[in-house]
Parts: C-alpha cells; structure tokens; sequence
C-alpha cells in the first residue's frame, strides 16, 4: 500500500512535467529551425517572396514620377527645405524598394556628410550571385533626374521573378562621385557594366559607351517640360517607351536565360 501511494503522489508531477515539456520542446524545434532559416544565405535579392516576370507597371511609373517631381520636387543638399524634399525622395525610394511594396532588402553605404547631414547611397540586387554584374544607377540628388529615379523603381519591380547569367544591381545615388562605394560589394565579380540613367523623359534616348569597364549613358535631351506638363501628351508614352529600351538593354547585357513575352 505504502508503495501504491507513493506512485499515485508521483503520477500527477510525472503528467505535468510531460504537458510542460512538450510544448517547451515543440518551441524549441521551431526556433531552432527559424534560426537556421535566418542564416542560411539568401539565393535572391528578394525578402522570401517568389515573383512572376512581368513588364513594367505604366501606372505605377507614372505615378512614382509625379511624385519626384511635384509631390518632392525641388531638392538640393545646402538649404533646409532643399534637404527636406531630399528626405522625401529618399522615403520615397526607400520605401518603394522595402519589403512592404517592390520586396527587396535594401542596402546601404555608411553615406557622406554633406551640409551636416549624412546622406546614402540606396540599391538592391536581381540575385545575390552571378556571372560579373550590371550596374543600372541614376542621381536621387539631381532634380533633372526625377523621372530616371522613377524609371529605376521600375526596373526594379520588372527585375523580379527574372534570372540571369549576371547579378543585376539597380542603385539610387546622392551624386555621381559616390558610385565606387555601391561597386565595392561585389566590385571583383567581371564583368562588370554600368548604365547610368540621366535626364530620361525629356527628349529622346541616346546610348553612349564611355570607357572601360564597360558604362554606357541613357540621356534625355534637355527639354522644359515636367511629369505635370506630360500626362495629358504623347511625351508619356515616349517615357515609357525610354523605360521598355531601357528594360531591354538590361536584358540583353545582364543575359536574361528566359526571355519572356512582353507587349
């Protein structure tokens, strides 16, 4: 009898400890595994999101270049509301790129201090590995380039769910000076090609090799007029035209391995 009681007060810590344990190990097992899955070296650009390849959003490159050019507008690094319109582009970047809209991780340099505040440099990559690497770049800090920044989110959004044969970097630049620090990471991938992208939306597009490694120059021909004097013109559809080349030139040089149909 006095064994049968001492197994009796026992059972009830035994059940007890067995219902504690086992949730505490399935807790365990899961932030083992969520931990593993962190580390584990990312194959994309991407936040863990799987695209399909479409052509570039119309609507959306509208919209992203009315924003640069009337919602931010005036910019520029010395005066205070010059900086402030900065900050507003480079919301507007930062968030377009971000896992909550376009999907991507954003990266970053350690940035320059220009007028007392440190301003950055801003990109994302098509894949974390390649066969050399393109560089598609345009000047946040330029007015004149509003519309190429808004082209560039687009190249951005169009890049996903595509594979090619070289890591395609889009990047969104304070000033022309800065591009070496957005090429050090990666910097001994070869081959390596950069396009900058100037002035897009205001003229006509011209293609210009300038030099080794291999950089060729989109530039809009200087016009006067501004995403507001667009809209209701057939200059939109020239921008948008500029955009496609410009998709088709990434295509062509990054080595798309599926080329997908495109209206």
């Amino acid at each position: 009898m006095k064994d049968g009681i001492i197994e009796q007060e026992k059972s009830p810590w035994i059940w007890k400890a067995a219902i504690v344990a086992l949730p505490l190990g399935l807790a365990l097992s899961t932030a083992f595994a969520l931990i593993k899955k962190v580390s584990e070296p990312a194959k994309t650009g991407l936040e863990g999101v799987t695209y399909l390849a479409g052509d570039f959003d119309v609507a959306g490159l509208r919209d992203a270049t009315e924003k640069m050019e009337t919602t931010v507008g005036v910019r520029d690094f010395e005066t205070q509301a010059g900086q402030k319109a900065m900050l507003q582009g480079v919301s507007l970047i930062q968030g377009s790129l971000s896992s909550l809209n376009l999907g991507y991780r954003v990266k970053t340099d350690e940035g320059e201090v220009l007028a007392g505040k440190i301003w950055k440099n801003y990109w994302i990559d098509s894949s974390e590995k390649g066969k050399g690497i393109l560089v598609v770049w345009a000047r946040y800090g330029e007015v004149e380039d509003s519309a190429s920044v808004a082209a560039l989110l687009s190249v951005a959004e169009w890049l996903r769910g595509r594979e090619f044969e070289r890591q395609v970097r889009v990047a969104f630049l304070r000033n022309g000076e800065s591009l070496s620090s957005v090429l050090e990471e990666g910097a001994q991938a070869e081959p390596l090609t950069t396009f900058e992208v100037s002035q897009l939306g205001r003229g006509s597009r011209n293609l210009l090799q300038t030099g080794e490694p291999a950089a060729y120059k989109f530039i809009g021909e200087p016009g006067v007029m501004t995403a507001t004097d667009w809209k209701l013109t057939s200059s939109w559809e020239l921008f948008e035209w500029q955009v496609r080349e410009l998709c088709e030139e990434v295509s062509k040089a990054a080595g798309e391995k599926v080329v997908f149909s495109r209206k």
